[in-house]
């Protein structure tokens, strides 16, 4: 074999490795304490359930939708999703779910955790899934497992990092990032129960 090929398989193995480190630690569960907003809030008990990712993005998207229920005098608990995460929902009017999506697919800790769940019996769902460009087919996954989760999905959102997010209104860089805060707020702002 000649050097050539074996210098380019060399490469190609550490390229592989690269990828495979890169993948499986976006994908790793992070366990967080439960941060409680709005302790006093009356409208309802929210649970947020996000993993971070590797940028700020997922962080401030689900910041901005907490404080939206926030706003409408929601109490809020937020965390990431790990066995150490709470899964019965008895306690909980509406459950928020999502964080990036890797490979066109939801990150592999919000799925598990939502098969931690069992049965959601009807529990008011609202889906937020992150991505660079292409969430549309990560999306649709989350909503499945929702469902196959018993769940009442009442809003999915999809927020883009680079794609923009409002193509009436185009704009780029951290200016569509700042957007799809804007948009997250504005929705947990709307978000209304169905009736009992």
């Amino acid at each position: 074999m000649s050097a050539l090929w074996m210098g380019l398989i060399a490469v190609l193995a550490v390229i592989a490795a690269w990828a495979g480190w890169l993948f499986a630690g976006r994908n790793r569960e992070v366990a967080s304490e439960v941060t409680t907003l709005n302790p006093d809030g009356e409208t309802g008990r929210a649970l947020v359930v996000y993993h971070p990712g590797k940028s700020d993005f997922q962080n401030r998207v689900f910041a901005g939708f907490a404080q939206g229920l926030v706003a409408n005098g929601w109490r809020v608990e937020v965390t990431t999703p790990s066995p150490q995460t709470p899964t019965g929902m008895a306690d909980y009017d509406l459950l928020v779910l999502g964080g990036p999506t890797y490979g066109f697919t939801p990150n592999r800790p919000i799925q598990k955790y939502v098969s931690r769940l069992g049965d959601l019996g009807g529990k008011p769902t609202v889906t937020i899934i992150t991505a660079l460009g292409m969430g549309q087919r990560s999306a649709g996954r989350m909503e499945r497992f929702v469902r196959q989760a018993n769940g009442n999905l009442i809003r999915a959102l999809v927020l883009y990092k680079a794609r923009p997010n409002d193509d009436d209104n185009y704009v780029d860089g951290k200016q569509n990032q700042d957007l799809a805060v804007e948009m997250a707020t504005q929705a947990a702002k709307e978000i209304e129960l169905p009736a009992a």
